[in-house]
């Protein structure tokens, strides 16, 4: 498939450690505008996370977390909201569907689902599946019991 916006996105941090920060902004301007994204290198994301089709389309702004086996689709933003502090956590496992906007200081819990082109303004619990615009809670997984 070729370089993916992560591809980038990891290409750019090892360099910002590599005191190169030119080079690194050089190598992350490439990446959005061969994908048409914007992967923030000052975004956390597990090295486990996967963007869907390579990363088309996706903002994700500075400071977002993004925790392990997290996938999100393209054409998916996680930004702030202007006016207010804060930009999205996102937990392990969960899945954002394609053209979800997640934005403001809220936190996706671990095991999420977002539906596609939902419009996340507030926290979601985790092991919860949301959807809409405003998103609302559609059903809530129980979680999973030790043996």
């Amino acid at each position: 498939m070729g370089p993916t916006a992560l591809t980038f996105y990891r290409a750019a941090k090892r360099l910002q450690a590599l005191q190169a920060p030119r080079l690194a902004n050089v190598v992350a301007a490439v990446g959005d505008r061969f994908h048409h994204s914007h992967v923030d290198t000052q975004a956390a994301l597990h090295p486990s996370v996967v963007l869907g089709y390579g990363g088309i389309g996706v903002i994700i702004a500075p400071g977002v977390e993004i925790g392990e086996n997290s996938f999100i689709s393209q054409n998916v933003s996680l930004e702030s909201l202007p006016g207010v502090d804060g930009v999205p956590r996102v937990g392990s496992n969960v899945y954002i569907g394609v053209g979800a906007q997640v934005l403001g200081p809220v936190t996706i819990g671990d095991g999420a689902t977002v539906g596609a082109n939902a419009l996340v303004l507030e926290d979601v619990a985790p092991g919860t599946t949301v959807a809409g615009i405003p998103a609302r809670e559609l059903r809530k997984r129980a979680p999973p019991t030790g043996t």
